[in-house]
Formats: structure tokens, C-alpha cells, sequence
């Protein structure tokens, strides 16, 4: 019988009496280009031509990294400024659990996205974000999650975005209402940084969307509307949420 190959890892099995005299060479290959990368590689990806949504590469037995993303024990996605869904393929018609650490590299407005093909979605990472995602094949757990590193300030001006832990946010809402939804799955201890840039808030008002934790002691959005304001939100836990540093 021909070697068959695992659907999770997509290793060479050798069939019963197949590869005479080959073990060797297969079980190598199985372990220096399959194990070793699922367990300790790092693998860099750049998105820089990539679409909205790319599709990791899966191949089986001892291929390339290139040929096998999937299996990659980190990612670390590099060289894009736009937001990228990240989708893992199915493998012989279904999902498969896999666990990735991702490290997102991206600029501007590069956030990483991790999808099941024709299934769910995992939390937003910002750009300089990091986080340990795994999923059973049907949905997404985040292990653990960093926000941005970067110590800059990012302007937002739409109507309607995303923020994320560790970031700093100037709100110009000069042409419009805003409102910004926070992080799905924050840490206890993270915070994001507001300032109303433009001095508006008290004509368009910045709205901050829970994303069903709490927001200033309640689970509906908060408002806030105080010319000039500026804070910092700070996420104490489920029972508080997402609690201001100062007034």
C-alpha cells in the first residue's frame, strides 16, 4: 500500500511493505522539514502583493516552508499597510486544529486576521501586535494576545474602526461622528490612549464600542463628548471592563 499523509501536519506515513530500504530517508525528512518546522521554526511572510485575503500554502510530506505555511510553528507577516485575512485551506475537504503564534510586522493600517476557509473568524492583531491563536477546526481561541509595540500615534478620521491594545489614537472627528470598537479578547492591564486631536468631540462625539465587554461600567457603547478630551482606558477584567485612568 502507498504512504498515506496526516491530516493535521500532512506527514509521509509509509505504507506496509512500501519504501524498502527508504525508511530512513523518509522518517529524516518527516522530522527535519515537518516536526522541527511545527514545533520551533519562524517563518517570514511578505504580504506586500498579496490581496485581502491570502491563503496559506499546504502541501504534503517534507515539502518547503514556502509549500507548507501551514504547518509554520510562528509566522511572522511583514511588508503590507493594508488589513489581510490570514485563511487556513482545507485539508481532504475539512478543518483540521492547529495552533500558530503570529507576529504581525504590518504598517499603517496592516491588521491580521486568521480564517477558517468557508468558516470563523479569530480576533483582529494590530500592526505590531502579537498573539497565540488555535483553533479546533470550527472556531478560533486566542491563548494569549499583545497589542501594537508601536509608539506612535495613529489618526483615525472614518466613521468606523477597530482599535487595539497598547495603541495610541488621535480622534479627529472634524467631518464626522466616530465611533471605534475595542478589542474582542483584551488582557487584563491593557490599554489604548485617546485624544480628541481636532477639539470636536463636543459637535461629532467619539463612540467606544465594547465589543460586548463593558465599557465605563456598562455593556451598551460609551459617548464621549467633552471638547478637547483626552484619556486612557485601561481593561481590569470581565466583571469592570474597560475602565478610565483618569478624570
Amino acid at each position: 500500500m502507498a504512504s498515506t499523509y496526516s491530516n493535521r501536519l500532512r506527514t509521509e506515513l509509509i505504507g506496509s511493505g512500501e519504501q524498502a530500504n527508504s525508511w530512513g530517508d523518509t522518517t529524516n525528512n518527516n522530522f527535519t522539514n515537518i516536526f522541527d518546522e511545527a514545533i520551533s521554526a519562524v517563518y517570514d511572510k511578505n504580504l506586500g502583493s498579496a490581496g485581502g485575503t491570502y491563503t496559506l500554502a499546504s502541501a504534503q510530506g517534507p515539502v518547503t516552508q514556502a509549500n507548507n505555511e501551514v504547518r509554520q510553528a510562528a509566522i511572522r507577516f511583514h511588508t503590507f499597510t493594508t488589513a489581510k485575512i490570514i485563511q487556513q485551506p482545507l485539508v481532504n475537504g475539512a478543518q483540521y486544529d492547529r495552533i500558530y503564534i503570529v507576529i504581525n510586522d504590518g504598517t499603517g493600517s496592516g491588521t491580521i486576521q486568521f480564517k477558517l476557509e468557508g468558516g470563523n473568524s479569530s480576533e483582529i492583531i494590530a500592526p505590531g501586535g502579537k498573539a497565540i491563536l488555535a483553533t479546533n477546526g470550527v472556531n478560533w481561541f486566542t491563548i494569549n494576545s499583545g497589542g501594537s509595540s508601536s509608539s506612535s500615534w495613529r489618526t483615525i478620521t472614518t466613521a468606523t474602526d477597530n482599535v487595539f491594545s497598547g495603541e495610541k489614537i488621535f480622534v479627529n472627528t472634524s467631518s464626522n461622528a466616530i465611533t471605534l470598537t475595542l478589542p474582542a479578547a483584551p488582557a487584563t492591564g491593557d490599554q489604548i490612549s485617546f485624544l480628541d486631536i481636532a477639539d470636536n468631540f463636543d459637535t461629532n462625539a467619539l463612540t467606544l464600542n465594547p465589543n460586548s465587554l463593558k465599557v465605563f461600567g456598562a455593556t451598551a457603547n460609551g459617548t464621549v463628548s467633552t471638547e478637547g478630551a483626552g484619556f486612557t482606558l485601561v481593561y481590569t477584567g470581565a466583571t469592570y471592563g474597560w475602565k478610565i485612568t483618569e478624570k
